[in-house]
């Protein structure tokens, strides 16, 4: 069972240049310290990156000129079990699998508007590329 949309999923680890988020139709600043939602559209602009930590251990990086959302995030930390569905949906993302991607591979998904990958290592990096791109 996926968390709901507004379930907290982790925290801002670091941001540079422009990083916005999209919360409910409400577009603010992404600054480091802040928790991210299920249901968050975290952009970067042309000068952006911006570092996010899910609350177990996953990291993920996304570059400039990005589009991430966090679609699905669950996690309960005394049984290690959870799940993570992400859509990458332009630009690139450098991941680092945490404890759901160590202990239940096939419960981390990554989408992009192409394809869905299944996690079965623990780095990787994803690229999507918007239409005309």
């Amino acid at each position: 069972m996926a968390a709901e949309a507004g379930a907290p999923a982790g925290k801002v680890k670091r941001a540079e240049g422009g990083v916005t988020i999209d919360r409910a139709g409400h577009v603010l600043s992404l600054p480091v310290g802040a928790t991210v939602y299920v249901g968050d559209r975290i952009s970067t602009g042309a000068d952006g990156s911006v570092g996010i930590t899910l609350f177990d251990d996953t990291l993920l990086t996304a570059g400039p000129r990005s589009t991430l959302l966090i679609n699905e995030f669950r996690f309960n930390p005394a049984t290690q079990e959870g799940n993570l569905l992400t859509t990458l949906v332009k630009g690139t993302l450098s991941v680092v699998t945490g404890l759901i991607g160590k202990q239940a591979p096939q419960n981390v998904r990554f989408q992009t508007p192409t394809v869905v990958l299944g996690v079965r290592g623990t780095e990787f990096i994803v690229e999507a590329r918007g239409e005309g791109e």
